[in-house]
């Protein structure tokens, strides 16, 4: 009887536990045609991790982390003999900080006016798209 009881706690830790988790957020996939090709650019961003991935068509091929308190990221990638760059912008990684750190950069992304999550996509130096997450 103790075992099973036991083995219940334990199911339900884990149960639990994986509940817990919260699922990346993930950019609604844009279309975009570049020397004739078709590519279908997307991505996601897992808080918990830190980690922003972007795609084209469905192969990972940027990542990265944003540092402390920097929300921004420029990644870099060569896919299909084309140059990637993505520049990314995610307000929440400030507003995220809480505190008075967290006030005040709300604030000035207020003023601003970019709080947005997103990410600027260019495939041989031309601007193609914007992935909000």
């Amino acid at each position: 009887m103790r075992k099973i009881s036991l083995l219940s706690i334990l199911s339900a830790g884990v149960l639990l536990t994986a509940c817990a988790a919260k699922p990346p957020i993930v950019a609604q996939n844009k279309t975009v045609v570049v020397n004739d090709q078709t590519i279908v650019l997307g991505g996601s961003y897992d808080k918990e991790k830190n980690k922003l991935q972007l795609t084209a068509n469905g192969d990972p091929i940027m990542q990265g982390r944003f540092p402390p308190m920097t929300p921004t990221q420029n990644l870099n990638a060569n896919f299909k003999d084309m140059k990637f760059k993505g520049d990314c912008y995610f307000g929440s990684v400030l507003g995220d900080q809480g505190g008075s750190f967290g006030i005040v950069a709300s604030i000035v992304q207020s003023a601003k006016s970019s709080t947005a999550d997103k990410c600027d996509i260019f495939i041989d130096g031309t601007k193609q798209e914007t992935l909000y997450f």
